[in-house]
């Protein structure tokens, strides 16, 4: 709706993953280097994880078109609590393997036969697992037993797993240690910074046909990244909110001010949430680190409480003396507080919830009234 107006050729601010939109920060630009370098390796696992709407499936679909990859055949699956019993009749599905009702020894068995021929033709397979965070302890046993198919070369899979950031904190446990340790390279997604921010807004608005800058001034970008935490997701969702506000309201300029009415709107409407907490990692500060888990539990359980030297352990216990209560106070008086303050309060808000719903009730009209226009014509 909002194209003409602002001079697109198409929507700059979709939310479903589009390689043409890639933005190489420099949190991306690392993720890639490093992925790239654990693929290169054609074994174990590599890790990617971040938050949602950091944009980790554009970065794997980046990827998987950008590549490398002319000598590898690639299975990608998107989890969604399976357990290990369904994990390996997916993989086969992909593969078109087999159909379903087959024996764990048998998908297991034409899995290794698969991956035999695809070594022999000169390639290896690359396993994607997506939403590796919602498979259980049992499917991820599955996925580390995949790991151990090899020839007498090398291994015959390599996987590469994608998530959120609670499965970082499952692989630092004691049961994920086989996997820990055949981990290749892996990688934390942040968002983006207050620096990124316009620049990435400014990279989409291009790639969607806008030849001239803005419509956004210095101050919507700071509101952006405030309400956002620099999360790309987040800024598409809020961004092409702004834009079509400012076609319904003919704003050419979108500026601070602007953000804050169309975020109050969202919040009234529980799109948005508070401001989003800041995001300051760049992604290297947290490596996957294999050793924490079990030295944690070893420095734990070494801890013992010592008694000192010159302490009998068959001392009698020390007497305390009874200590006197106190006096009870006497009572307080309540002082009740004055209403007219909280009711003002309250009135003002009421009101400023009808001005909302009003403004709301405009923009419906005018969106009928264009739409009616459209069809006229």
């Amino acid at each position: 709706m909002y194209l003409e107006y602002y001079g697109f050729d198409r929507p700059p601010f979709q939310i479903t993953p589009d390689v043409n939109f890639f933005f190489d920060s420099s949190v991306h630009k690392r993720a890639l280097a490093t992925i790239t370098y654990g693929l290169s390796k054609l074994e174990g696992f590599v890790i990617v994880t971040g938050d949602v709407g950091a944009g980790k499936t554009t970065l794997i679909e980046y990827l998987l078109s950008h590549g490398d990859l002319k000598n590898i055949v690639v299975a990608r699956i998107s989890t969604t609590q399976l357990e290990a019993e369904n994990l390996l009749e997916l993989i086969a599905s992909e593969l078109e393997l087999r159909k379903s009702g087959a024996t764990k020894a048998a998908y297991l068995r034409d899995l290794n036969s698969y991956f035999l021929r695809i070594a022999q033709a000169g390639k290896s397979v690359l396993l994607i697992v997506d939403e590796v965070q919602n498979l259980s302890a049992g499917a991820l046993e599955e996925l580390r037993m995949l790991s151990n198919f090899q020839n007498r070369e090398r291994p015959l899979v390599q996987q590469l797993l994608v998530g959120q950031p609670e499965f970082r904190a499952r692989l630092a446990s004691p049961a994920c240690e086989q996997i820990r340790q055949r981990v290749i390279a892996s990688y934390h997604l942040s968002s983006l910074t207050a620096a990124e921010v316009p620049v990435y807004i400014e990279h989409r608005l291009h790639q969607a046909g806008r030849s001239v800058a803005g419509p956004f001034t210095k101050g919507a970008y700071q509101r952006i990244h405030m309400e956002t935490g620099g999360v790309p997701r987040k800024i598409n969702r809020l961004c092409d909110r702004l834009l079509l506000y400012g076609f319904l309201e003919e704003c050419p300029e979108i500026d601070g001010m602007v953000v804050d009415r169309v975020t109050a709107e969202m919040r009234a409407e529980n799109l948005i949430d508070s401001p989003a907490p800041i995001d300051t990692d760049d992604g290297m500060d947290a490596p996957l680190d294999l050793n924490d888990a079990h030295r944690i539990t070893d420095e734990n359980d070494a801890k013992q409480v010592k008694p000192r030297a010159d302490q009998n352990p068959q001392a009698a216990p020390e007497i305390v003396p009874e200590i006197p209560q106190a006096a009870p106070h006497p009572p307080m008086e309540v002082v009740m507080p004055n209403p007219k303050p909280l009711l003002d309060t309250m009135a003002r808000l009421r009101r400023e919830l009808d001005a909302h719903k009003a403004h709301i009730a405009r923009l419906q009209a005018r969106l009928e009234s264009e739409s009616g226009k459209r069809g006229a014509a």
